[in-house]
């Protein structure tokens, strides 16, 4: 009986020893999984083309190596005893312990060799995206995303599941949904949507809707300007931070203080801008952890669906708000000279029409991207749609939610980074993310005057705000149940919706 190991008069001896083990392997898995991070971080954004064999093999070896301590018996065997015995312990420990119990119980169910495989499979599979994105050639990428695909369906098996298949993999960045939880919310989510856009689209406003200011050619220096001035005022400093530039916008964490995120610079002059807001939630999240808990599970977001929610709370409540265009307007003109005023760039911020980029989307259309992509990937893990039949599948239900079809596949099926890196079940995480943000603001509107804060371009009572609500919490809550902590309700579709209408009613003036 594991109780037995502590019935010895030194009970409490033995327990420090197995926390002290506990947080010692914790550790030891955060710095070799921030040491990938790094590789990862340079492969996207400095790594000569032809490195990426070599960078395969390390990236395969630090995977490797964290498996073998992730599955070690005895951290499991010490997590087991503190959580049958932890009387003694924090509360903050018993979560922490509870959180490694759940952690080591799946990863023990996959082999080692599972993981260094699917390791140097996305390794090289995202090189050959980029490279097939570029050629706008799905053919070169086919193969590696089928290799992905199976190695995922593997994973699934090897996880165990109840009801849909696809729920092992949700499962690994939502804690505890599952598709018989988030189909209905989706597909309510998605009536909802087309309801709306019908009605902003038979509007006069809608109809006679056209960029002038936003039109302008942004140059480079001036939009990095922008970035890093809206950054700034975020609370993203120089010593804990940078920016960079990478084909997919994205963050990552390679330290306490050392948050890398990156941008791009797209046709869409607002692209950067927009993208970097995005990006700094994100990064706002990472500086925001509980510094104590830095080196165990506890330091770390409950779900990948809150860790959205703070970039799309900052891209979204934020970054699209009347207020913030009241104050940005005049930094605007003054670097590029468009005239205008404030209503005009804050409706053209805000013009809603269909595209075919997720990533460049109005805030209208843009959760049916990732409802697409949803349903694109459950059909792929459950068998019902085959590798080769995605561009078709893709482009056909761009024509039913948008109204258009891409013509190419790099503006298509080729436009997203994560299926090449191995990570099918992320999607569905952006729109919970935005809803969660919605529901979130909203909340905080009662506790401070936001919409004056954000029209003086001072945002540090809002950022506080989310470090104290969200930041600092780690993973203390499930992410449903802080939310609805905060808010009074966990995932809220109504929420959301009523936010849109009541926004883009006004600028498209329909009842």
């Amino acid at each position: 009986m594991l109780n037995c190991y502590y019935k010895s008069d030194n009970k409490e001896v033995n327990m420090n020893k197995d926390l002290e083990l506990v947080k010692d392997f914790q550790k030891r898995i955060i710095l070799l999984g921030r040491s990938g991070a790094l590789l990862g971080w340079d492969e996207e954004t400095n790594m000569p083309k032809l490195g990426i064999n070599s960078r395969a093999e390390c990236v395969a070896l630090i995977s490797k190596e964290v498996h073998k301590l992730v599955t070690d018996d005895r951290f499991f065997g010490a997590v087991k005893r503190l959580k049958n015995s932890g009387k003694s312990l924090t509360d903050d420990d018993k979560i922490m312990i509870d959180i490694c119990y759940r952690h080591l119980t799946k990863s023990r169910k996959i082999p080692e060799s599972y993981v260094e495989d699917l390791s140097r499979t996305t390794t090289i599979a995202t090189a050959k995206w980029r490279e097939s994105r570029e050629k706008s050639d799905f053919s070169i990428f086919r193969p590696y995303l089928e290799k992905i695909i199976e190695l995922k369906r593997k994973e699934a098996r090897l996880l165990g599941y109840k009801g849909h298949i696809y729920n092992a993999l949700l499962d690994g960045f939502e804690e505890g949904m599952t598709v018989e939880k988030l189909k209905p919310s989706f597909d309510k989510l998605k009536n909802d949507l087309i309801y709306l856009l019908k009605k902003i689209e038979s509007s006069q406003v809608y109809k006679k809707q056209k960029l002038v200011l936003l039109k302008k050619e942004f140059p480079k220096e001036v939009q990095m300007d922008l970035v890093k001035d809206v950054t700034r005022r975020m609370g993203l400093k120089d010593d804990c931070s940078r920016i960079d530039f990478s084909e997919h916008p994205f963050t990552t964490k390679i330290g306490y203080n050392d948050i890398r995120i990156t941008t791009n610079i797209r046709e869409d002059p607002m692209f950067s801008f927009g993208s970097s807001i995005h990006e700094a939630g994100h990064a706002l999240y990472e500086l925001g952890m509980p510094e104590n808990r830095q080196y165990d599970f506890l330091g770390s977001e409950p779900s990948t669906g809150l860790h959205e929610s703070q970039s799309r709370f900052w891209e979204n409540m934020v970054g699209l708000n009347k207020e913030f265009w009241e104050f940005y307007y005049s930094i605007f003109n003054k670097k590029l000279k468009f005239g205008g005023n404030s209503k005009e760039l804050y409706k053209e911020a805000n013009l809603v029409m269909p595209g075919l980029i997720r990533v460049e989307a109005d805030e209208v259309h843009y959760c049916l991207h990732v409802i697409l992509r949803f349903e694109l990937e459950i059909g792929l893990i459950d068998g019902s749609i085959k590798v080769k039949d995605l561009p078709k599948i893709w482009n056909e239900k761009m024509k039913n939610y948008f109204g258009v079809v891409p013509k190419t596949d790099k503006e298509g099926v080729l436009q997203d980074v994560h299926w090449s890196n191995g990570y099918i079940g992320y999607f569905p995480t952006y729109a919970i993310g935005t809803v969660y943000a919605a529901q979130l603001f909203k909340a905080m509107e009662k506790d401070i005057n936001v919409k004056k804060l954000i029209r003086r371009g001072d945002y540090t009572k809002i950022t506080n705000w989310l470090k104290d609500k969200i930041h600092k919490q780690g993973s203390r809550y499930f992410a449903d149940i802080l939310v609805k902590k905060i808010t009074g309700k966990g995932l809220d579709i109504d929420a959301f919706i009523n936010y849109l209408n009541s926004k883009y009613s006004e600028i498209y003036e329909f009842d």
